[in-house]
């Protein structure tokens, strides 16, 4: 049948399945991006003017460091139990999870505060995006999924633009008012427990089984072990590289900001932000496509070459105002793009009783290798005399890894989701 048609092919089910499952990645990546835009008016007050000139850069890095490792434990704590409790049940609980320790960031007097806070938060992200992906996956039909995932991981591209918004609307309000927004997406939750109803191919619960087993099961057969560790690998690259350009944005627009005001700053920001995630868009819809024609591994390929290629580009010579505008959403296409890939691949390389378990290691474990990185790239800042433009130059450079793993991954193009 055309793929001209396939939206005639879903029905009303998987329509909402898709629109829940977008949303609650949506305000996943919409509250991440909050704490980028709150962090540099946040840590500024919290540490002083003049203390902050000093070690900004690397106390943000650190709280980064924290909330990456939050996310990997909440991918794998969260994974498990979507595996035992149900994709949607799990999907209600980790987004009024998120939703209101967001909220309680707005309260915190310290950065000792703020990262327990963003650690808490990050638990229930990451186990967001685990349910969530194995719910699309297993609702739609296999000729569909490369479609499915680049709906989904358009949140990517609409989250940081929705926090943009946000930080225009209340550019001249504490930074504690965009935390506060970040509760909203609790609403969801209403939607996904009336409306949406477990995928018949979801696993059915085991309660006796042991959540250890489970992953003990993954690393004991060769098949699954091989798979887990390349995508693992794959997911450390992906997302380490992902997460470089959205964080350290603000830090670059005030570096090529200097002597204007804070709340022209601040408006630039949101303004390089939303643009940035133009490439964003454009790169989640397009990686399926290809990978979809010329299949996962080289599309993987391609797009972990031009990553640090097109940073490169945006920033040799340091920051600028204008050429962020016009060549970052070039990086973002390539750095950010290929986390559709993560939504499409991950499960069809595990078996639909260990998928969101799979999945779950493979996105969020890789995150505990990746979490140091943002602190890493701050000492490397400080060392620099505080450019952040070299030092987020440098960090692009985590995709010249993924050439060296992918030759061991799998090719799944043309495959069916396996069952056992």
């Amino acid at each position: 049948m055309s793929s001209l048609v396939w939206y005639r092919r879903l029905n009303r089910t998987q329509w909402l399945i898709l629109l829940v499952a977008w949303l609650g990645w949506v305000f996943d990546i919409m509250d991440t991006a909050l704490f980028n835009f709150a962090k540099v008016p946040m840590m500024t007050e919290m540490l002083g003017k003049a203390q902050y000139k000093l070690i900004g850069a690397r106390v943000e890095g650190q709280i980064q460091t924290v909330f990456l490792i939050g996310w990997a434990l909440g991918g794998l704590v969260f994974g498990i139990l979507a595996d035992r409790w149900g994709r949607t049940r799990t999907l209600i609980l980790t987004i009024l999870m998120y939703c209101a320790l967001t909220g309680l960031t707005a309260f915190c007097r310290t950065p000792d505060q703020v990262m327990v806070a963003r650690f808490l938060t990050a638990l229930g992200i990451g186990g967001e995006w685990a349910a969530g992906a194995a719910l699309v996956a297993e609702s739609f039909p296999d000729d569909l999924r490369a479609i499915a995932s680049s709906f989904l991981q358009s949140a990517a591209a609409f989250g940081p633009v929705f926090a943009a918004l946000a930080n225009l609307q209340f550019a001249n309000s504490s930074w504690r008012v965009l935390f506060l927004v970040g509760v909203l997406p609790a609403f969801v939750c209403v939607l996904i427990r009336w409306k949406v109803p477990e995928p018949e191919s979801a696993p059915k619960i085991r309660s006796q089984e042991p959540p250890l087993r489970m992953i003990r099961e993954l690393f004991s057969d060769a098949y699954l072990r091989r798979n887990v560790i390349v995508a693992m690998a794959i997911g450390v690259v992906g997302v380490t590289g992902a997460g470089v350009a959205p964080f350290w944005i603000p830090n670059l627009v005030k570096e090529a900001s200097f002597g204007l005001a804070d709340v022209v700053i601040r408006t630039r920001t949101s303004q390089a932000t939303m643009v940035l995630h133009i490439g964003t868009l454009l790169g989640v819809f397009v990686f399926p496509f290809l990978a979809e024609r010329l299949g996962r591994k080289r599309s993987f390929a391609l797009f972990f070459f031009m990553s640090p290629l097109a940073t490169m580009l945006a920033l040799y010579g340091g920051a600028n105002f204008g050429r962020l505008l016009l060549l970052m959403p070039i990086a973002t296409f390539f750095a950010i793009g290929v986390s559709s890939g993560f939504v499409l691949y991950f499960p069809e390389l595990f078996p639909t009783r260990l998928r969101a378990t799979g999945s779950g290691l493979a996105y969020n474990v890789g995150r505990v290798f990746s979490a140091p990185m943002p602190w890493i790239t701050g000492i490397i800042m400080a060392s620099l005399n505080g450019s952040v433009a070299s030092g987020v130059l440098i960090a692009s450079g985590i995709y010249l890894i993924g050439l060296v793993v992918l030759p061991f991954a799998r090719e799944t193009k043309g495959l069916p989701l396996p069952t056992e």
